[in-house]
């Protein structure tokens, strides 16, 4: 085997530790809901869907160890979302071809069909390394889960819907202790209005909590 294809070989490998998803990043397949930077990029029949994640305590400078190759995954949310209930404690690639791509703290702006969908699970890369010492090279990559369960009800007539701002309490093990959502929806609509103007009307309807 070439080294060219051993590297990708490696690079497309799955590996689990425990209850924890090792997840090869450079492997992510592109989602189907993307980020709307404006009304023309948002597809026919589909709504603009408003919404903020934020970490507590925030991830602090080095705390997530990723090589200039995986900078994309700095302080991001990778929030798998689906139309039925069901367990993702260790996720296929086929799970984050339905996926939000959310910056902790700020605003998403993202697409999705006119019909209600759960929020499953929220995935940080921690660690996505590729150190090369020849003639072999070796991937160092980490995943953490951010645990909870929501319901966002979207129906068909709506255009532009806010769902809030989910807030993830975590302990210094990456463990989920608390799961909140706030009602920002002022600060929210202000920038919606900034980025669309006012032709569509951002509707709440706020992700609501659901027991497993």
């Amino acid at each position: 085997m070439t080294l060219v294809r051993y590297r990708l070989a490696l690079l497309c490998r799955l590996v689990w530790m425990g209850t924890a998803a090792l997840l090869l990043t450079a492997c992510v397949p592109t989602s189907r809901i993307q980020s709307v930077e404006k009304l023309a990029d948002l597809p026919s029949g589909e709504v603009l869907v408003v919404g903020r994640i934020e970490l507590d305590p925030p991830l602090k400078p080095g705390e997530q160890k990723l090589s200039a190759r995986y900078a994309e995954y700095d302080r991001l949310g990778m929030v798998i979302v689906g139309e039925e209930l069901r367990d993702v404690d260790r996720p296929a690639l086929g799970d984050m071809k339905q996926r939000i791509n959310a910056t902790f703290g700020e605003h998403f702006f993202v697409n999705h069909p006119a019909q209600p969908f759960y929020i499953l699970k929220t995935w940080v890369v921690m660690r996505a390394e590729i150190r090369v010492v020849s003639p072999n090279a070796r991937v160092d990559d980490g995943v953490a889960p951010l645990q909870g369960l929501f319901r966002v009800d979207l129906k068909p007539g709506d255009q532009a819907v806010y769902i809030g701002t989910i807030r993830y309490h975590r302990d210094e093990f990456f463990g989920t202790t608390r799961v909140q959502v706030r009602d920002d929806y002022a600060s929210a609509n202000a920038e919606f209005q900034r980025r669309f103007g006012r032709s569509l009307t951002l509707r709440k309807s706020l992700a609501v909590p659901v027991r497993p």
